[in-house]
């Protein structure tokens, strides 16, 4: 016997950004899922603190940002995520301090959501992640999460362009 399976539908989505490109699938997913549904989308940004860096192994021996450059960095990515939203698209923008899992977790239970998009891994412009963000968020999250892994660029073969 077979059951058919129903649409998912959403209202409001919870998409975490960072710049990179599995980030940048999570966002054009939900920019999809958003067009169909007439959703509304959250973007969130997570800047690292810098009192918490500052205890990591190893942090001493290399210069560590300010707090300010972390956040103007989080800031940053939320704008260009922004900017590539259509525009009837309704979007908040949220960023948060501290462990990226975590934060993003503390989100989706602040706000009403109906899912958590992410990237299965990426660094984006500020290096240093700890741990799997995804894999907290899977197992953390009390709503739907989607992980995008972005497919790995071919690299171009020697000499330029491919033999004809």
């Amino acid at each position: 016997m077979t059951t058919e399976l129903g649409e998912l539908r959403f209202n409001r989505l919870l998409v975490a950004v960072d710049g990179s490109a599995n980030s940048e699938l999570a966002l054009s997913a939900a920019v999809t899922a958003a067009r169909r549904d007439n959703s509304a989308l959250t973007l969130v940004s997570v800047a690292p603190d810098a009192a918490e860096r500052a205890l990591w192994p190893g942090a001493l021996a290399v210069p560590q940002p300010a707090q300010s450059e972390l956040d103007a960095a989080a800031e940053a990515t939320l704008r260009e995520a922004l900017a590539r939203i259509p525009v009837d698209i309704p979007v908040e923008r949220i960023v948060r301090r501290g462990a990226a899992g975590p934060q993003i977790v503390a989100q989706s239970k602040a706000g009403c959501y109906d899912a958590i998009l992410l990237g299965a891994r990426g660094l984006g412009r500020i290096s240093g992640l700890v741990g799997s963000v995804s894999q907290y968020v899977l197992k953390h999250a009390d709503i739907a999460v989607f992980v995008a892994h972005a497919p790995r660029e071919t690299p171009a073969p020697p000499g330029g362009a491919a033999a004809r």
